[in-house]
């Protein structure tokens, strides 16, 4: 099930490129990982702690000094394999919308070598905002994801 900050772009609108897909592998365990992974909104700072709330429909929101409040929805999560989340980070401090959120998908599984985590983001071309914010927040997001899937990594491996 869907939250209702979720709509599906027409063919029009996927004329522009929507996804960004980032991959890297942990030299940690499943659990460690997963655990990471399925705090809502991990990749976003926070000044304070905030309460964790895996549970799909649950609505974490992530504050920073540096970058503000975004508010991430749990959208869905099948233990150990995929978790799912919206986000409106191109729209600091507002509540999420069908017209302001991308979808982050993250796919885990066990390899030889640790344990690959895959990043999809998604849903760039149906924001509510002109072709010029739409691109650079593919743009930022694209660059984030790297950075952020190797504090991830940091994150994994320091705590293993």
């Amino acid at each position: 099930m869907q939250p209702s900050c979720c709509r599906y772009p027409d063919r029009e609108e996927l004329a522009m490129e929507d996804r960004i897909e980032r991959q890297i592998t942990i030299d940690a365990s499943l659990d460690r990982v997963w655990e990471l992974v399925t705090e809502p909104g991990w990749w976003a700072p926070t000044d304070q702690p905030v309460r964790i709330d895996r549970q799909p429909g649950a609505i974490t929101v992530r504050d920073s000094s540096k970058w503000g409040q975004f508010p991430v929805a749990v959208v869905t999560m099948d233990p150990k394999t995929y978790a799912a989340f919206r986000w409106a980070s191109q729209f600091p401090g507002e509540e999420l919308t069908p017209g302001n959120c991308t979808l982050v998908e993250f796919y885990v599984s066990p390899t030889g070598e640790g344990v690959k985590v895959r990043v999809v983001e998604s849903g760039f071309s149906i924001l509510d905002a002109s072709e010029a914010v739409r691109e650079a927040g593919l743009e930022s997001n694209a660059g984030g994801w790297t950075q952020e899937l190797a504090a991830l990594a940091g994150r994994a491996v320091q705590a293993a």
